[in-house]
């Protein structure tokens, strides 16, 4: 079983004898998360503002829309996610779990990996516009604040509102 370890110190904190304490050992779906995802998205899941969107604490609320479960499965970086389809579900699993469990639907069902498979086949044609119809459908329901879209302004156009 592949392990990732990530020192949580600089390297000369390797002659501390706490350092085990913080050490974190990435496993499964976990694992997967970081390798293929925390990239782009950060271990923590919180994004680039203006870039990246935002998963930690936001992801679960598409589980409350009608179309959220479907979109999840085929935004571009699910869909080409070089995982098979069970080790993909699980990482949509790990991810809504651990990253944005309060945002979750209560009753919602884990995905599966047929179900994964089915929708990987037909990637979103225009995922930017489907996310900005979601998150406006989950405003006007009340779910997202009005002024929360989970990216946020990009640093570029921040320094353009407030100079």
């Amino acid at each position: 079983m592949l392990t990732v370890l990530l020192l949580a110190t600089a390297p000369t904190g390797a002659a501390d004898p706490d350092t085990a304490a913080r050490l974190h050992h990435y496993q499964g779906a976990e694992l997967d998360w970081a390798l293929r995802c925390g990239g782009c998205h950060g271990i923590s899941g919180r994004g680039t503002p203006g870039h990246v969107p935002r998963l930690a604490g936001f992801v679960g609320h598409f589980t409350r829309h009608p179309e959220g479960r479907d979109y999840l499965m085929r935004v571009p970086g699910v869909v080409r996610a070089r995982l098979d389809d069970a080790r993909l579900a699980a990482v949509l699993n790990w991810l809504l779990a651990s990253l944005s469990r309060d945002e979750v639907a209560a009753g919602f069902a884990p995905f599966t990996p047929e179900e994964v498979a089915m929708a990987r086949r037909a990637p979103l044609a225009e995922p930017q516009a489907t996310r900005a119809r979601l998150i406006a459908d989950l405003q006007s329901m009340g779910i997202v604040a009005a002024e929360e879209d989970g990216i946020g302004p990009s640093p570029e156009r921040r320094r353009q509102i407030d100079p």
